[in-house]
């Protein structure tokens, strides 16, 4: 499958057969531009772009009105809504994989080769009690990719991207997903009262089923434990 076309990344996509004729959906960036297409029907896995990466359709989000992270979201719904039309394409799942690829897209864009491990945080505050998500002490990128699924799991951010005042950039919502995605080591931010964290504190796992990632502390860590 491919990973570029026509200068684009794709950054999810998803092909299958029915009845003897494939289809396929795909998401793509490129400079912070985003695009949701539908692939050629053809007769394999292989031919769905054409030689020089053409595709049959796409529809491009790149207003420069709205910050990138609600051109992404807009983006992911229509490209959700071309799955469904494309043969086989949608499961009960790929909505969740479609936002799980474009956190996991923003998560490397900056390197973070040598940054010590991390560990990603979540709170939100309640009357009642605080609601929070943690993660133990992860490599950097994986640790930048919770933080983004975080941000995109919280209903406080999802409600701020109905507010058209929010998705303009320089909005406080711009403002947190930019420091999210440029993040290089630790960081604090808030949405609508919602807080996220990247740190160097915490705790590896002990599971003995866990593989063997090498660990990468830093030289100031703290155990939470």
């Amino acid at each position: 499958m491919n990973t570029k076309v026509q200068g684009w990344t794709i950054v999810h996509q998803r092909r299958s057969e029915w009845r003897g004729v494939f289809d396929g959906a795909f998401l793509g960036e490129r400079d912070g531009a985003w695009l949701a297409g539908r692939m050629f029907q053809g007769k394999s896995m292989r031919d769905g772009f054409g030689e020089n990466g053409e595709w049959w359709y796409a529809t491009y989000y790149d207003s420069q009105f709205e910050h990138e992270a609600n051109r992404a979201l807009r983006a992911v719904r229509e490209y959700i809504r071309l799955a469904k039309e494309a043969a086989d394409c949608w499961d009960s799942i790929f909505d969740q994989r479609a936002g799980e690829a474009v956190d996991r897209h923003w998560a490397h864009r900056v390197s973070l080769e040598g940054v010590h491990d991390m560990s990603a945080a979540w709170v939100h505050p309640g009357l009642t009690g605080d609601i929070r998500g943690g993660t133990i002490l992860l490599p950097a990128v994986e640790a930048k990719y919770e933080l983004l699924k975080y941000m995109r799991g919280s209903y406080a951010v999802r409600e701020e991207f109905r507010e058209v005042p929010q998705i303009r950039p320089g909005s406080a919502l711009a403002q947190a997903y930019d420091a999210a995605i440029a993040a290089a080591g630790p960081v604090r931010l808030s949405v609508a009262g919602d807080h996220f964290s990247l740190s160097y504190d915490g705790s590896y796992s002990l599971d003995p089923r866990s593989p063997g990632i090498p660990r990468n502390p830093h030289p100031s860590w703290r155990t939470s434990d």
